[in-house]
């Protein structure tokens, strides 16, 4: 599956006025309704950040941008939470969003499904915001990159 090009997201919850995040690959879009987007990850079985998720029905997925790949290698490897004062973070209305993003949706947990060897969380996204004019992080081959689009 590392062959498989994907967009590089910062997967993040706010809990006891801490930020957890962890860099995610597998965001899929479900539902494309304008009026009730849905998107799906996955997460590890007891997952720290998954387990935060599940307390608290609130998160932002941040799609990164090609430049942001310092982020993505620290939210892949450290799993101890920031402060909501860290200068990597906008925090507003619950919900923590990586500065300068590509993308930003804030969500709430529909479901979890725990059934797979790994749990599959659904998620409504309640807002969203995005730059069509930088380009976006892609992992592939265990390795980042960027999206060249043929012109």
């Amino acid at each position: 599956m590392s062959l498989v090009p994907t967009s590089v997201s910062i997967l993040s919850c706010i809990q006891n006025n801490l930020i957890y995040g962890c860099t995610i690959s597998s965001l899929v879009s479900v539902n494309i309704n304008e009026k009730s987007p849905e998107i799906i990850f996955v997460l590890k079985k007891e997952s720290l950040i998954g387990n935060s998720i599940k307390l608290k029905n609130f998160f932002t997925i941040s799609v990164l941008t090609s430049n942001q790949i310092g982020l993505a290698k620290r939210y892949s490897k450290e799993r101890d939470p920031d402060l909501l004062s860290e200068k990597t973070w906008d925090v507003s209305d619950g919900f923590a969003k990586i500065k300068d993003a590509r993308v930003h949706l804030g969500c709430k947990l529909a479901k979890v499904y725990d059934s797979h060897a790994a749990n599959i969380f659904v998620g409504s996204v309640e807002k969203y915001f995005g730059e069509s004019d930088q380009s976006a992080l892609v992992y592939e081959a265990r390795d980042y990159g960027r999206f060249n689009p043929l012109k």
